[in-house]
């Protein structure tokens, strides 16, 4: 385990050694996720957000009659409509 000191900006050090287990260089992005009093810090993979093709053709249409029907349910639960 390794351990750092935090400066007074509020900033941390990533050790070398964990730098190397990530594989973490100049100019990565990390990022710390906190649960409870824990904080993790992994490395981001900006090729997970390189997906083409993830949503099936139809989802703009399939989401805009979702919405609607959401819209047309609220309405007619608060009387505006029939």
């Amino acid at each position: 385990m390794a351990e750092t000191r935090v400066t007074r900006g509020g900033q941390i050090t990533l050790t070398k050694d964990i730098r190397e287990k990530l594989d973490i260089r100049e100019g990565d992005k990390v990022r710390i996720n906190v649960i409870g009093d824990m904080a993790f810090v992994s490395k981001k993979d900006p090729s997970a957000f390189d997906k083409h093709d993830f949503l099936p053709e139809s989802f703009e249409k399939t989401l805009k009659q979702l919405r609607q029907q959401a819209i047309t349910k609220r309405l007619k639960r608060l009387k505006v409509v029939e």
